[in-house]
């Protein structure tokens, strides 16, 4: 039933930004020298349980529209539309994510800036100020809906050493998936906050100058007041030994509350490590995660070890293993095409009395059209998938997505 709205799919639209900067010599061309771009996004979302919990369901229609200026002595601007709209969601169906509730809990549709900062480019580094999307580990775009998630504060970015790249961020709004402006950072953690306290994040990436191996190491510290401090490690190696690919990836990090606590009591971390091979247009993967002592924090966006299209490695004392095999139809002629399953297990003690064991499997397939007939289906993007999760204690489900994508690009003369 949910493949026969992918024809109403194809006729919706949504938008997305991400572009060059060039310089300019004077404020004319600083502005008629900019670029433009986009992505035309429709989504559809519903997640059915076996239980008596009310089925989801989103149809959405929307997504980014964004301009950013050419460089005048090294300053530009940039901005950014975002737009999720309702397309015919049914309202006797809970609202899934994509889009906002209204006054009576119906689906609703927003309308927002997105980005709006200015940016400074001098001696290898970059300074934005302002509302912007962030690609940090435990504070990104998390883009799994319609929207992703947006930020404003300041961030600094410099690359003056070869292969190491520092990066600082003094973060005071959030904004969510559905969201229709910014709220304080210290109220995307708790309600109850009565003082806004900034999100500090200082990070380092190296890529290891050593010809054996593509490897790169990368470490970040997250400090909050009256939420918590967090450390993250991560190393990351590829070899490539003729038509075969080998890659491993260690990740660790630790999470402890402070002060007023007002995202719980957190003590705990997460170890965990993915490997994989591929050769041929096949690739395996497996994973494994160990869990602390308290279920993790991860509001904003997060890169836990593992994250399948519905669970995620992160509750207490959880130890989870997955595995997932993909295959690339490019090797047999069809470009553009490829598909995956991803079966994962989770672990974990009880919680109040029930348990969160659980496991899921997904299927997916999608298929980016300008790889094999360019012109204007260049850009534009199908993708489904489905997940089946069996939980040990509470209700059976299974959720299933759909997704159409344009994207485009334009740059100033």
């Amino acid at each position: 039933m949910y493949f026969r709205k992918i024809p109403v799919l194809i006729g919706s639209l949504a938008i997305l930004t991400t572009s060059t900067c060039f310089a300019a010599d004077n404020l004319k061309d600083m502005f008629s020298q900019g670029s433009v771009s986009g992505e035309l996004r429709s989504f559809y979302y519903d997640r059915d349980f076996d239980g008596d919990q009310t089925e989801r369901e989103d149809y959405a229609t929307g997504g980014l529209f964004g301009y950013k200026s050419a460089a005048l002595k090294g300053i530009s601007f940039g901005l950014t539309f975002a737009t999720a709209n309702d397309t015919g969601s049914s309202d006797s169906k809970a609202v899934y994510g994509l889009l906002p509730k209204d006054g009576s809990g119906n689906h609703d549709s927003v309308t927002r800036i997105q980005e709006a900062y200015v940016q400074g480019e001098w001696f290898d580094t970059t300074v934005r100020y302002g509302g912007q999307m962030l690609n940090t580990p435990y504070m990104n775009g998390n883009d799994i809906r319609l929207l992703p998630k947006s930020y404003k504060g300041v961030s600094v970015s410099n690359k003056s050493i070869n292969n190491l790249e520092l990066q600082g961020y003094y973060i005071t709004g959030y904004m969510g998936w559905a969201d229709d402006d910014y709220m304080d950072m210290s109220e995307s953690v708790s309600s109850a906050a009565d003082d806004n306290n900034p999100m500090l994040i200082g990070g380092a990436k190296y890529k290891l100058p050593v010809s054996a191996l593509d490897a790169s190491v990368e470490g970040w510290v997250y400090s909050m007041s009256d939420v918590m401090d967090m450390t993250y490690y991560k190393f990351t190696a590829a070899k490539q030994i003729g038509e075969y690919k080998f890659s491993i990836s260690p990740t660790y990090f630790k999470q402890k509350s402070k002060g007023d606590e007002l995202g719980g009591e957190l003590d705990s971390d997460q170890i965990g490590l993915v490997a994989g091979a591929s050769a041929y247009g096949v690739s395996l993967t497996g994973f494994y995660a160990k869990t602390g002592d308290t279920s993790l924090l991860t509001p904003w966006g997060d890169s836990r070890v593992i994250n399948q299209q519905v669970l995620a490695s992160q509750y207490a004392e959880e130890e989870a293993i997955a595995a997932m095999v993909g295959y690339d139809f490019g090797q047999l002629g069809v470009k553009g095409l490829s598909a995956y399953v991803f079966y994962g297990v989770y672990n974990a003690p009880e919680i109040g009395g029930k348990s969160t064991d659980a496991d899921e499997m997904d299927y997916n397939v999608q298929y980016n059209f300008g790889k094999n007939f360019g012109g204007i289906l260049d850009g534009f993007s199908i993708r489904a998938r489905y997940a089946v999760i069996d939980n040990k204690d509470s209700d059976d489900y299974t959720d299933t997505r759909i997704y159409l994508k344009y994207s485009f690009a334009l740059a100033g003369k």
